[in-house]
């Protein structure tokens, strides 16, 4: 049964078979504020996948690979499979009618609604709005990774001229969690600028400048710190950071997606998608479908920041 309730982690986002201006545009700029956002080829393997994450989010565009009424039957199927019937499904298309739009959105189940690619509508917006209706970020205003078994990511700081390691627990584009022998907690009281950390993460060393937001001691006697990178670091950090996330992110993801069985159900037995009549009558003959996606830079990417006001929303 699809759940109503918000996840607290929020849910990943699927866009299946995208045309390059959503890949290029769209999808870039959901990933700069934070919104974890998957690409899926071929739909032959989408439904496997999407029962791993049964309540991920999931839109469409119906206008490559299948005829309308092959899509129609391929999305009515998501109802009859229990780890699908979750699934918060949309649709995006260029070439529909109001017609097409109509007949999806009275027989189909689409939380996510049915977008229609034109020059009045501000897409960038309306999929940010969209996205945050049905829970996308959860609490969390950002993507973290948990790096405790990425060996490619680590860290150290100087102190009075000694060098200490420190081992990097997770990190998101704000910040990081640390973790360290209990003894050095006195370098890492709550509110101390730290403008000497080393952060190792790919093929990239960035010394950091962070602030100690907090600060505990945990079950086995290490001790932990939440860092907030500071406004002293250039942009180039925290975009090095995201990227680097969503590496991680994308290559665990084409593993599972390597790995899936494709579906081979044929979508074409039954065409009940002609049947069907349009709720209203169109005049389908002055409807405009030009891609409204331009470069972010004209449309204005819109600023994250870091509230401080709790730790649970920000980071952790």
């Amino acid at each position: 049964m699809e759940s109503r309730e918000n996840p607290l982690f929020g849910r990943k986002i699927f866009f299946v078979n995208p045309t390059f201006n959503i890949e290029k545009y769209l999808i870039d700029y959901l990933r700069k504020n934070e919104y974890e956002v998957y690409i899926l080829k071929e739909y032959k393997k989408v439904k496997r996948v999407l029962s791993v994450y049964p309540d991920s989010m999931c839109f469409i565009d119906i206008d490559e690979q299948l005829s309308y009424s092959e899509w129609y039957n391929y999305m009515k199927s998501f109802s009859l499979i229990p780890e699908l019937q979750g699934i918060y499904l949309g649709i995006v298309t260029q070439n529909a009618t109001w017609e097409d739009k109509d007949k999806f959105l009275m027989n189909v189940r689409l939380p996510c609604g049915f977008t229609l690619i034109s020059k009045q509508e501000k897409i960038l917006e309306h999929f940010a709005a969209i996205l945050d209706l049905n829970g996308a970020k959860g609490r969390r205003k950002y993507l973290r990774l948990d790096t405790r078994n990425e060996k490619d990511v680590s860290g150290y700081m100087t102190s009075e001229g000694k060098l200490y390691t420190i081992n990097i627990k997770d990190i998101s584009s704000v910040g990081f969690a640390i973790t360290y022998k209990q003894e050095l907690m006195s370098m890492f009281q709550k509110n101390t600028l730290l403008r000497n950390l080393c952060l190792s993460a790919g093929r990239k060393s960035m010394v950091c400048s962070c602030i100690v937001f907090n600060t505990q001691v945990n079950p086995d006697g290490t001790a932990m710190s939440v860092l907030m990178l500071t406004n002293e670091n250039p942009e180039s950090t925290k975009t090095y950071i995201r990227d680097y996330i969503f590496q991680k992110f994308d290559e665990k993801m084409n593993t599972l997606i390597a790995n899936v069985e494709k579906d081979d159900t044929r979508y074409n037995q039954s065409d009940e998608y002609s049947q069907l009549h349009a709720v209203r009558d169109r005049d389908y003959g002055e409807l405009e479908t030009v891609d409204a996606l331009e470069p972010l830079e004209e449309e204005g990417e819109a600023e994250v920041k870091f509230t401080g006001s709790n730790i649970d929303d920000d980071i952790l």
